[in-house]
């Protein structure tokens, strides 16, 4: 599983002289070294590595990954309202088909939550209720320095379809918005162009 069958081969022929068993130790582990290569994608040594920041060019380098932010695939032309602007007001600024969805803001432009314009406009609530309590992923953020995977589980834990990208964690200026849709595109594009470039094909 970590690309060292070797060493797995010599560790069972150091420890007892069987040399039958050291043969069983090396197919098992080149089974593994395949299986894992051919599912994950990439060896867990590898994959480790970069986890933790380090540069490894090997035959599957997903260095890129790192590279590829939140920052760099969010959309910043995005609508905002004010999170206490009443569900009546909001159907009149926001038409039905004007736009999918709108970021909600408080007075200091700090985010709020999610409005899905669709689900809003077909709402039965009252029409004089904030615009705050219909909110969706009030909790669930993205900021720009995340990487595609770090976005990624958090689009999972939120079960969420599109996320806010916000300044940091902690001042909650609203700065973009990205969909789970376009994130997992862009990494199967970069995962595709890194592939090509491996087999000669870019």
């Amino acid at each position: 599983a970590v690309r060292g069958p070797p060493t797995m081969t010599f560790l069972p022929l150091e420890s007892t002289p069987a040399l039958t068993l050291t043969g069983v130790v090396l197919a098992a582990s080149i089974m593994s070294a395949i299986l894992v290569r051919e599912t994950f994608g990439y060896s867990f040594s590898t994959w480790r590595f970069h986890l933790r920041g380090e540069t490894i060019r090997s035959a599957h380098d997903v260095g890129w990954m790192r590279s590829l932010t939140v920052g760099s695939m969010m959309r910043k032309d995005i609508k905002t309202i004010y999170a206490s602007t009443t569900l009546a007001a909001f159907r009149k600024e926001v038409p039905l088909g004007s736009a999918q969805r709108v970021i909600a803001v408080d007075a200091g432009d700090h985010y709020v939550g999610v409005l899905i314009v669709a689900e809003l406009h077909s709402d039965p609530s009252d029409g004089e209720v904030p615009v705050r309590d219909l909110a969706k992923y009030k909790d669930a953020v993205l900021v720009p320095s995340m990487n595609v995977q770090a976005a990624a589980e958090t689009f999972q834990r939120a079960g969420a379809e599109e996320l806010a990208v916000v300044e940091d964690f902690t001042d909650h200026i609203v700065l973009g918005l990205l969909t789970e849709g376009h994130l997992m595109r862009r990494y199967a594009e970069e995962l595709d162009k890194a592939r090509r470039d491996l087999s000669g094909e870019g």
